[in-house]
């Protein structure tokens, strides 16, 4: 009888990965850096999403929470948040994070009484994987060191909580990929979250 093998577990992202990982990418780095340090000082006015994106968020969270154990409900929500809240920062500055605009997603069907029309949730995250690159402001790098950033940050605060295991990256760049199209979805239907 033949046994299937555990993956591999993912590894941890401290500091030194993290640095060295923005090193290695030159002006992509840099860019990554300048955006996880704007997305930090930024996240304390973002107390919440919009209502529609916030219904999607803890919809898809939902989703996600059976086969990812590692992926906690807060751990879900600082990431989406983290993302969108570097969209935010993009926004008012692009050239800052190495981008020339801020591309947004084409056509969405009609909202209801800011309630998401029936299949929304399907459409971001088809735009969070193939397309993502399209409506992803900063350059592919750029992206890939934020991704690094945000796994830093999630690790750091799983190693001060009982999680036992460390989120992969593929989930926090899935996670991250999502958060960014939501506020999109914010930006097409003309949403704003919740300022302190």
């Amino acid at each position: 009888m033949l046994r299937r093998s555990r993956p591999a577990p993912a590894s941890r992202v401290d500091l030194a990965v993290r640095d060295a990982d923005l090193a290695d990418r030159g002006a992509d780095g840099v860019w990554a850096a300048a955006l996880d340090e704007r997305t930090e000082a930024l996240l304390p006015t973002v107390v919440s999403l919009s209502e529609l994106t916030t219904s999607l968020a803890l919809d898809y969270l939902e989703r996600l929470s059976r086969p990812l154990a590692a992926l906690t409900p807060s751990t879900g929500v600082r990431l989406v948040a983290r993302a969108y809240t570097a969209h935010l920062a993009v926004e008012a500055d692009p050239p800052a994070f190495g981008a020339v605009d801020v591309p947004v997603l084409g056509t969405l069907p009609p909202a209801k009484d800011n309630r998401a029309p029936q299949g929304l949730l399907n459409r971001v995250v088809k735009a969070s994987r193939g397309p993502f690159p399209a409506v992803c402001a900063v350059l592919p790098g750029t992206w890939e060191g934020f991704v690094t950033c945000c796994a830093y940050r999630v690790h750091e605060e799983a190693n001060r909580s009982d999680t036992p295991e460390w989120l992969e990256r593929p989930a926090v760049d899935g996670v991250a990929r999502f958060g960014w199209v939501l506020r999109q979805v914010d930006i097409f239907y003309r949403q704003q979250p919740e300022r302190a």
